[in-house]
């Protein structure tokens, strides 16, 4: 339900009161599972990354080695999230943008542990590559949570502009060549 209230009209849409009346809740069952609100979108996060984890451990998977792998991550995030065909999708990116910044603020550790799947994913990437003498040494833990700091603040900043009225990057070619620009900068900064 909350996936669907901020598709529809954002963070604005999600209330408790909007879930409890599309989910066909009482407010007690809700109060069992969450506190409040920000347990409520903590908990979009932290099923929106174990997906994303998920979906892009079985994508590299597939991958040649820890480059093509963190590619296919990197690449994976900036077209996914603003590859988004539909404005709903959209707006739900950017109200998560906006929440994602609030987040890490005020409740820093279950943000941190919402992340966890996906930087720990990224860093086995960067450790391989590390070891076959692609990357240079340092902590893979550290490197793979620069990389997504500055992908996902590039994809938060490309979101909030487009919400707000700015530029969109609107067609396919455009969010590829913006997430190969990433990539190189990241790669160029890893490499050995």
């Amino acid at each position: 339900m909350a996936y669907d209230l901020l598709d529809e009209a954002g963070l604005e849409g999600l209330t408790i009161r909007a879930v409890l009346a599309r989910a066909g809740l009482a407010r007690r069952a809700f109060y069992e599972r969450f506190q409040g609100k920000d347990d409520l979108v903590l908990a979009v996060f932290d099923a929106s990354l174990r997906s994303a984890a998920l979906h892009f451990r079985q994508e590299t998977a597939r991958c040649a080695g820890p480059l093509e792998a963190l590619r296919t991550i990197v690449t994976g995030i900036v077209v996914g999230q603003l590859g988004q065909e539909h404005r709903a999708a959209n707006r739900r990116g950017a109200a998560l943008s906006r929440e994602h910044l609030r987040l890490a603020q005020t409740r820093p550790a279950e943000l941190a542990s919402a992340l966890e799947p996906l930087l720990d994913l990224m860093a086995s990437h960067v450790a391989t590559g590390m070891d076959q003498g692609l990357f240079r040494q340092a902590d893979a833990h550290l490197q793979a949570q620069l990389i997504y700091n500055l992908v996902s603040t590039t994809v938060h900043t490309v979101l909030l502009a487009e919400e707000g009225g700015g530029s969109a990057i609107a067609d396919r070619s455009e969010r590829e060549g913006l997430a190969d620009s990433l990539w190189e900068f990241c790669r160029r900064a890893i490499a050995a």
